[in-house]
């Protein structure tokens, strides 16, 4: 199993929450502890920070899995709703989110709702018809 951007996911995606150029390591783990726990409030089967083992193959030791969180989830309606909420998260932080899943990458920015809406929608229609 490989993280980053060549994911192969069993039912389950990863986050990356992208370190802020002027942050450190500890505003970053804060904000990815604050993330993770939003998304422990959904109905998924797990998330849970990447170790080592799971670690993208671009992380450099273990500071860089700091803002990498794994989920596990069973349906399409639980993908959506980890989407919605990572991005309403990212918002709210001015943060960027990658999502991955099945080696496909969303990016959750700053740009408009109706922006977004339209780059999500087309995203989880890709994963629809496999779910």
């Amino acid at each position: 199993m490989s993280f980053g951007r060549r994911i192969v996911t069993n039912g389950g995606l990863i986050l990356h929450v992208q370190p802020d150029p002027g942050g450190d390591l500890e505003e970053l783990t804060e904000l990815t502890a604050r993330l993770r726990t939003e998304l422990l409030e959904l109905d998924v089967d797990s998330v849970d920070a990447l170790t080592e083992q799971t670690a993208p193959e671009d992380a450099k030791g273990v500071a860089g899995l700091v803002g990498w969180l794994a989920v596990q989830f069973g349906t399409l309606d639980c993908l959506r709703a980890v989407v919605a909420a990572a991005r309403g998260w990212a918002s709210r932080t001015n943060r960027v989110v990658e999502v991955s899943y099945g080696g496909d990458v969303l990016k959750l920015t700053g740009v408009t709702s109706q922006q977004q809406e339209k780059i999500i929608d087309d995203w989880l229609a890709r994963h629809a018809a496999g779910a």
